[in-house]
């Protein structure tokens, strides 16, 4: 019956893998390839003559309902918090019994991008490729006595013998593998006004996926050997996670394809050639023509398109008056099928086969709508904003990313970079933070929720990224005054 249960908490709590934003670098003159993923406009006419992306890794986690004490790991203990994750003794929930209808958000996300690359194929024509690995989770509107029961494995004796309604409780969950080629160029020139407009197409191959909509159920726990419910209804679909025990080869990773975009435009108002200085007096850029400005305003569409999960995928729907789960917890359940089976004999009075709607499902990807504005203060400082709204699926199930408002002052020339992102993130739930970001010639590090990892408070967040790309800037020539 364990089995069982931890199946659930995969629907109900979604896989442990993370992934975000990274603020602090991706609007950056010198964040290269990586940019196109906040704006594919952005690396066109860029300061860098070609970059070479070769590895970078976000997390972002966030979340009201669990959390590891502060104390009980070290700073950066990543190795014990997975630990904590596999033996299920590490974290602690904040359910409190006398309020079991309080709703819970939670918001997971992670991004691994490989060996990628951006060069000019002519005058202000830019192509690029990346190779990247995406996860997003988000649980939204989850009861506490739904979240206490999976967590605890059913067991939460205080949960017992009461009747409880969930008509709110939504997941949506998808990794998936994201190719995509982006190409972007000058629209306009013409004095100090440009526009820069940019598209990436993506073919996906989709790792795995579950959802769950449509909830309305109410149960009753009466103990070990009785589990009710009444007047209850669910859709939820999944790929099979018993597949992944079988793994040989790369192709058994895929469990659907897709196709998806990306849009963007920036607009830059440039400085005159005048004021386009070296820090070195005396001396002035000759050819300042890669974006030197003093403000740009960028608007983009992310990730429209959908995966279709049809290998080892299917969708389900559960409807009953009244069922009964008896001896659920001495029931032996050995995979995926099994419990889907299990489930639909006691909703559908014995017939292990009426849940199943179909054999695939689609998934949409975090579609959202950014807009970047950044200001060159003076000399090498910036000052950016940036949002990112996430625009709803409606009534299909899809992966959804939270909605960030940031600004962000940042220093940065050739060599180094520092910056200080104040940001807001929203998922069902505000939470702001604060972070910073460091980029040291090719390397760069950083995170935007750092007092988690570092002990500082209870881990209930974190958002860390890093990486490191090897770029050469366009040649800056320069020529000293007649004196």
């Amino acid at each position: 019956m364990k089995k069982i249960v931890i199946f659930m908490c995969c629907l109900w709590i979604g896989p442990i893998i993370y992934g975000q934003q990274n603020m602090g670098i991706d609007n950056s003159n010198y964040a290269g390839i990586q940019s196109v993923f906040l704006n594919p406009s952005s690396f066109v006419d860029s300061k860098l003559k070609w970059d070479i992306h070769v590895f970078s890794t976000g997390t972002l986690f966030d979340n009201d309902f669990l959390y590891i004490p502060k104390g009980s790991v070290p700073a950066f203990g990543f190795k014990k918090i997975f630990k904590g994750i596999i033996n299920t003794d590490l974290f602690y929930s904040y359910f409190n019994s006398n309020t079991p209808n309080k709703l819970y958000q939670v918001t997971l996300s992670t991004d691994i991008m490989g060996p990628s690359f951006q060069m000019e194929i002519a005058k202000k024509h830019e192509i690029g490729f990346t190779i990247a690995a995406r996860s997003y989770t988000d649980i939204k509107n989850i009861p506490g006595n739904v979240a206490q029961s999976a967590f605890a494995y059913l067991l939460e004796k205080d949960l017992w013998n009461t009747t409880f309604h969930d008509n709110s409780s939504n997941l949506n969950s998808m990794t998936w593998l994201d190719y995509a080629i982006h190409y972007g160029t000058v629209l306009y020139r013409r004095g100090k006004d440009e526009i820069k407009g940019g598209v990436s197409l993506k073919y996906l191959q989709g790792i795995a996926a579950a959802y769950i909509k449509n909830t309305n159920l109410t149960y009753n726990i009466v103990d070990t050997s009785k589990l009710i419910f009444t007047n209850s209804s669910i859709d939820y679909g999944r790929t099979d996670y018993d597949s992944y025990r079988k793994i040989s080869n790369y192709h058994d990773l895929n469990h659907g394809v897709g196709f998806g975009g990306d849009i963007g435009f920036t607009y830059l108002h440039l400085k005159d050639p005048s004021e386009n200085g070296d820090s070195r007096i005396g001396f002035k850029i000759s050819d300042p023509d890669h974006n030197n400005y003093l403000y740009r305003i960028g608007v983009s569409i992310l990730d429209i398109g959908s995966i279709l999960f049809d290998r080892n995928s299917a969708s389900y729907h559960l409807q009953t008056n009244s069922a009964n789960y008896s001896n659920w917890r001495s029931t032996h359940i050995q995979s995926n099928n099994q419990l889907d089976q299990a489930l639909s004999s006691v909703f559908y009075q014995g017939d292990s086969s009426q849940s199943l709607v179909s054999n695939r499902f689609y998934m949409a990807l975090p579609t959202a709508l950014s807009v970047q504005a950044d200001w060159n203060v003076y000399g090498d400082f910036f000052a950016n904003a940036t949002i990112v709204k996430s625009i709803g699926h409606g009534p299909r199930q899809g992966a959804v990313r939270p909605d960030i408002y940031s600004i962000t002052p940042r220093y940065e020339n050739e060599h180094f970079e520092f910056s200080l992102p104040f940001s807001v993130l929203y998922y069902n739930r505000w939470q702001p933070r604060i972070g910073l970001a460091v980029r040291i010639y090719y390397f760069y590090f950083g995170g935007d929720a750092p007092g988690s990892l570092l002990g500082l408070n209870n881990f209930q967040r974190t958002d860390f990224y890093a990486g490191i790309h090897y770029f050469i800037p366009w040649k800056k020539m320069k020529q000293k005054p007649v004196s």
